[in-house]
């Protein structure tokens, strides 16, 4: 009889064997393996392959890896980037990043850029700052603002503050910069102010005031005229509606994924295709300087990413720039912007990583401008040139 007694988790341990035969057919077992091998062993010389015949090993297939074309040409063109983290000077022909000195207090999430004649308008913790980003030279307050609009006319700003009052939920000033970024007093034309209640929302500035949305029953965008305080020239334009952009009598806004085309002076608006391989769009973008090009961002769709897309504005028709995947269009405003002179384009993307892509007009595709930006979120967009 044989005897078994537990060992370690559960196992068991042989501790003697009661017959004879138990003993011998281990041995038999192990006198048929040996035999087997002897038999493999002569007749390996008929089924092995030749001493010649050699046997390929199998290699791994290398994945071409998605490597960004990197900007080498100069664009004559200063960034302004306005994150979370503070206010950057990037000189994309020196590939150079630099942080803008604020004065205390300057401090909160970016409420957005606004460019004017080389001094750029920033908007924190409910309150607008100016620079020219003159080495030494902090930013200067303008004052309370929620958000800044470009004015239509040339070195001027439009600072909202919302105030809670839904009837006077906007106060709105416009105010005329010096070339440092400080207030110039008593400019010409003076200064125009007012308020709006909760439905309408100051978007842009526009010739005659302010572009609203207007909400309600008889919703779409008007001109807030400041001297009448009254709602004049519309267009229709349903809700949701995204960021607007002006330039002239054109206006350029998103519903849902649609883009419109707008003209201020007769109230007609032009819808715009998606470019192909698109769905639609996220944001109308921005005007060039001499608007004829709208720079927009395409939207998600179910096998594409988003895109940089250039519409025409007399056309209205859009193609998409190749190498410009990943743009973003939200936690931005605005997430793109033009050089100076208007043939760059500059946008934010991502993919891997955050990074700043550019477009030189007329070229093939948009390249990556090689300098690392310490942004936690995509940061807003202004240019002007290099010092």
């Amino acid at each position: 009889m044989t005897t078994w007694r537990r060992h370690g988790l559960g196992g068991r341990r042989l501790l003697a064997s009661g017959t004879a035969a138990d003993v011998r057919r281990p041995v038999l077992v192990l006198g048929a393996l040996v035999a087997g091998l002897l038999a493999m062993r002569a007749a390996a010389p008929f089924v092995a392959p030749p001493a010649t015949v050699q046997v390929a090993t199998p290699t791994a297939v290398a994945t071409p890896a998605t490597v960004p074309v990197l900007l080498a040409e100069a664009t004559g063109t200063s960034l302004y980037l306005g994150g979370d983290d503070g206010l950057l000077r990037v000189d994309v022909d020196r590939r150079s990043v630099r942080r803008v000195p604020q004065p205390r207090g300057a401090a909160g999430a970016d409420n957005g850029l606004v460019g004017r004649g080389g001094v750029v308008v920033a908007v924190r913790g409910g309150m607008a700052y100016a620079t020219s980003g003159r080495p030494g030279r902090p930013a200067v307050r303008l004052g309370p603002a929620s958000y800044a609009l470009a004015s239509a006319r040339p070195g001027r700003v439009w600072l909202v503050e919302e105030t809670g009052n839904p009837h006077r939920w906007f106060r709105a000033r416009e105010v005329a910069l010096g070339r440092t970024g400080s207030l110039v007093e008593g400019a010409l034309g003076g200064a125009a102010r007012g308020t709006l209640p909760l439905g309408q929302r100051p978007v842009a500035g526009a010739p005659g005031g302010l572009l609203v949305h207007v909400t309600g029953a008889v919703g779409g965008l008007a001109i807030w005229n400041p001297r009448t305080a009254r709602l004049e020239r519309r267009l229709a334009a349903r809700t949701p509606l995204t960021v607007v952009a002006v330039r002239g009598q054109v206006v350029a806004w998103v519903e849902q994924s649609a883009l419109h085309l707008g003209d201020l002076a007769t109230g007609r608006d032009r819808a715009v295709p998606p470019p192909p391989g698109a769905d639609g769009f996220a944001a109308p973008g921005v005007f060039s300087p001499d608007g004829r090009t709208l720079a927009a961002v395409t939207s998600v769709g179910l096998s594409t990413r988003p895109a940089l897309a250039l519409v025409d504005t007399a056309r209205a028709s859009a193609v998409r720039v190749a190498g410009s995947d990943g743009a973003l269009s939200d936690r931005c405003s605005p997430c793109l912007a033009w050089s100076p002179a208007g043939d760059w384009v500059f946008f934010s993307r991502i993919g891997p990583g955050f990074a700043i892509g550019a477009y030189r007009l007329g070229q093939p595709q948009a390249v990556t401008v090689p300098v690392d930006v310490p942004s936690s979120f995509p940061p807003s967009f202004a240019t002007t040139r290099p010092e």
